[in-house]
């Protein structure tokens, strides 16, 4: 198992503004909290106009079942997946933000738990049942205040420029206790840890390939989901340090 008490040597932005600092910082720290937990609740709402005010222009987001893709798409699919029966909502748990001294750039890293109900499922004793799928995660946001002659309506507005996740723990919950459902468990074991039962019904039911990838939890190690985790911390630390951002 890897070292759990540290992360990447270097990986942590040295000038970052995490915890008390400048008031004029905290409050902005509190806006960012403020925008970071509208995905979920806007999102879960249907809406869909204050889900977009949180977004750069030209944000892109990553998740299980669309992958990289832009802000508006994501948009889009998600109402089209509402529309054939997807349910999908989220619970926060809690957020923490570095911010360069400046206060031009941000990264907020929420807690969060994805849950996905799924009906129609064969049951172990015969005919159908429902189950949640759930994975314990972090969202991250790539904030940046917009500033300059490209969108001067925005001007001096934080905006997400990246949304990513860190995939860290996963569960099968049967929504009727004595009502299980059937499950291929040598198929289920091809998914990373983090989102397994996730993806696996994502797969089974939503007519989507999901990507095995994705960042993981660090106990996870040398794998591509422990090293994706990792990843993402140096560019986190790229980006609120003034770097360029690789998606």
């Amino acid at each position: 198992m890897p070292d759990l008490h540290s992360l990447p040597t270097g990986s942590r932005p040295e000038h970052a503004i995490r915890n008390n600092g400048p008031c004029d910082l905290a409050l902005e720290r509190y806006l960012l909290r403020e925008l970071a937990e509208g995905w979920p609740c806007y999102r879960d709402a249907c809406e869909w106009e204050n889900l977009r005010s949180i977004f750069h222009p030209e944000a892109h987001i990553y998740t299980t079942w669309t992958g990289l893709t832009h802000h508006r798409s994501f948009i889009e699919a998600s109402q089209a997946g509402m529309d054939k029966g997807a349910f999908i909502m989220h619970r926060i748990h809690g957020s923490t933000t570095d911010i360069n001294p400046e206060g031009t750039r941000a990264v907020t890293k929420m807690k969060a738990t994805i849950t996905q109900r799924f009906n129609n499922l064969p049951c172990v004793s015969g005919g159908v049942c429902e189950a949640d799928a759930e994975s314990d995660c972090r969202f991250i946001f790539f904030w940046q205040k917009m500033a300059g002659p490209e969108y001067p309506e925005l001007e001096g507005q934080w905006r997400a420029y990246f949304v990513r996740h860190w995939y860290e723990k996963d569960k099968l919950i049967a929504v009727t206790p004595d009502r299980v459902p059937v499950l291929d468990h040598q198929r289920l074991q091809n998914y990373p840890p983090g989102y397994r039962h996730l993806a696996y019904l994502q797969e089974e039911t939503m007519g989507v390939k999901v990507l095995l990838d994705l960042p993981g939890h660090r106990r996870e190690g040398g794998s591509v989901n422990g090293k994706k985790h990792d990843l993402l911390y140096w560019q986190a630390k790229e980006w609120v340090e003034g770097g360029e951002l690789e998606m």
